[in-house]
């Protein structure tokens, strides 16, 4: 069982890479960001996107504790410093604060066989 724990988090990253390469627009207005122009939007397909699957691939392809927890770490680092954000600037919005649960949430997912 606690196999299936890091795989699903690691389909998860895929799947929100996924997302961000095929919905670049939608997704970006729904956070807040603003891409402009055509730069804008490759940035956003190669950085999120593509970052992001890649990552997921890698954790589902290697299956292996310290890919999971290097996905995870950089999972709970993002939640972290969204946190963070959350107060420094001041940012209380129901976006910031699920996109808060979701990044620890699968960076814990990824990192548990290490805990």
């Amino acid at each position: 069982m606690t196999d299936l724990i890091p795989l699903l988090a690691s389909a998860c990253t895929l799947a929100l890479g996924t997302l961000w390469l095929i919905a670049p627009e939608k997704v970006a207005k729904y956070l807040g960001v603003t891409p402009q122009g055509k730069l804008g939007i490759s940035e956003v397909r190669a950085t999120y996107g593509g970052i992001f699957v890649g990552l997921g691939v890698a954790a589902l392809w290697f299956q292996q504790p310290e890919v999971y927890a290097a996905v995870g770490f950089g999972w709970l680092s993002s939640g972290w410093v969204r946190t963070v954000s959350v107060f420094l600037d001041q940012s209380f919005d129901v976006r910031n604060l699920g996109g808060i649960v979701i990044e620890l949430g699968i960076g814990l997912a990824l990192v548990s066989e290490m805990l």
